[in-house]
C-alpha cells in the first residue's frame, strides 16, 4: 500500500517554494523562481492505483486501502483484477524503458489514476458514462535504499527522497492506455500550460481562475465523450525542476471544499472566530467526501458510524487548513469541539 499524496492548494505551493528557496539565512534575499506548470483536468471520482512488483506480483488499492474483489471500492478491484497483468505486460512495459529497467531491478511501479464515471460521484459531466480508469501519474519506488535526513535539511524538500521514490516523467507514460478496456490517460484529454513567477504569484491568479471556470462550465473529459456538464477543476504539476513533486489543485466553486472568497487564493485567509472558520472549512462538499471515506472503508451511512465520519472530517480540515488555523489563532481542540455541532445534524439528514 503506497498512498497517493494529498494535492495542496496554490497558496501552499507558494509557501513551499518560498520556504525551500530561502531556507538558509544566506538565501533570505534569493529571487524566487519562474516555473512552468502543466495543467490536467481534475476528475471527480475515486482515487485508485495498481501496483506492480517483480517478486510479489500486482496489487490494487484505493486512497486508503488495499483492495480485492471481496473488499472493493466502487467496483475497481472487481473490474481491474482480471486486466492488471495484461495491462502491465502489453501496454506499460513496452511504453517505458525506465519502467522496464526499474521493474527488473525489483523496484515497485505504482500507476495512479481516477476510477470515475458511472454512479461513483454526482454533479459532474462524466456521471453515467461507463466506469473508467484514467491514469494521471506513475511512481517508481525503491525500498532497498535507506536514506537518513541530515540535520537542518528542509523536510518538504526531502519528502520524496525519504520515500525512496520518483515520479516518472510524463514523456514515458502518456501513451499508456487501453481504450478497449476503458483505461485512459489524462493526456488523452486537453491540457493547459502556465508560467508562474513566484516573486509575483498574483499575476498568475486570473489565468488560473479563468481556466478553472472554463473547465467547470464544460468538462473537457465529458466533451470528449459527447457529454455536457460541469467539471471539477485542474491539477497543476511542475516537472522540469521538481520532477513532479510540486503540484497544486484549483477547484471550481461547485466542488471547492472550502468557502474561499476567490479561486486560487495566493494568501492565507485570516478568519475572526471559530464559527467563521467552521463555516469556511466544514462545507457540504467536504462532508460528502467524508461519506465517500465511509464507503471506502466498507462502512454504512448510519448513526453508529458518525464518530468515524467526524474523526475523518476533523483530521481533513486540520490537514488542509493548518495555515488558515495558524493565521486565525485557532487550535486543533477548537476545531475538534466545533465540527460536530455542524457535521452531526448534517449527517443525520443523510439518513432520511
Amino acid at each position: 500500500m503506497i498512498s497517493y499524496p494529498e494535492t495542496e492548494q496554490f497558496r501552499q505551493a507558494i509557501n513551499k517554494i518560498t520556504r525551500n528557496t530561502r531556507r538558509r539565512e544566506e538565501d533570505r534575499d534569493k529571487v524566487l523562481p519562474v516555473l512552468k506548470f502543466i495543467g490536467t483536468v481534475k476528475l471527480h471520482g475515486s482515487n485508485a492505483a495498481i501496483g506492480y512488483h517483480k517478486d510479489s506480483g500486482h496489487w490494487l488499492q484505493s486512497r486508503n486501502n488495499v483492495l480485492t474483489p471481496q473488499k472493493d471500492n466502487a467496483g475497481f478491484a472487481t473490474y481491474m483484477e482480471p486486466l492488471a497483468d495484461q495491462l502491465f505486460n502489453d501496454y506499460v512495459l513496452p511504453a517505458s524503458a525506465t519502467i522496464r529497467e526499474k521493474y527488473e531491478q525489483g523496484q515497485k511501479i505504482i500507476i495512479y489514476g481516477e476510477w470515475c464515471g458511472g454512479n461513483i460521484q454526482k454533479n459532474v459531466a462524466i456521471v453515467g458514462l461507463p466506469k473508467m480508469f484514467v491514469i494521471f501519474k506513475i511512481k517508481i519506488r525503491d525500498e532497498t535504499i535507506v536514506v537518513t535526513e541530515k540535520e537542518g535539511e528542509d523536510e518538504t524538500e526531502n519528502e520524496e527522497l525519504l520515500k525512496n521514490s520518483i515520479w516518472l516523467d510524463p514523456k514515458e507514460w502518456t501513451n499508456i492506455k487501453w481504450h478497449d478496456k476503458l483505461i485512459y490517460n489524462i493526456f488523452d484529454f486537453p491540457i493547459y500550460e502556465i508560467e508562474i513567477d513566484f516573486e509575483s504569484p498574483k499575476l498568475s491568479q486570473n489565468k488560473l481562475i479563468e481556466i478553472t471556470q472554463e473547465v467547470e462550465r464544460q468538462c473537457p473529459v465529458g466533451k470528449y465523450f459527447n457529454q455536457t456538464g460541469i467539471g471539477e477543476g485542474v491539477v497543476w504539476t511542475e516537472w522540469a525542476q521538481t520532477h513532479g513533486s510540486l503540484t497544486f489543485k484549483v477547484k471550481g466553486e461547485e466542488h471547492s471544499v472550502s468557502k474561499v472568497k476567490t479561486l486560487a487564493p495566493v494568501d492565507t485567509e485570516k478568519l475572526e472566530s471559530i464559527k467563521e472558520f467552521i463555516e469556511y472549512a466544514c462545507t457540504e462538499n467536504r462532508m460528502r467526501q467524508g461519506l465517500d471515506y465511509l464507503r471506502e472503508q466498507q462502512l454504512t451511512i448510519e448513526m453508529k458510524n458518525v464518530g468515524t465520519f467526524i474523526k475523518w472530517l476533523v483530521n481533513d480540515i486540520i490537514k488542509e487548513e493548518k495555515d488558515t488555523m495558524n493565521a486565525s489563532n485557532i487550535d486543533e481542540k477548537d476545531v475538534s469541539r466545533a465540527v460536530p455541532n455542524k457535521a452531526k445534524p448534517w449527517f443525520q439528514q443523510q439518513l432520511i
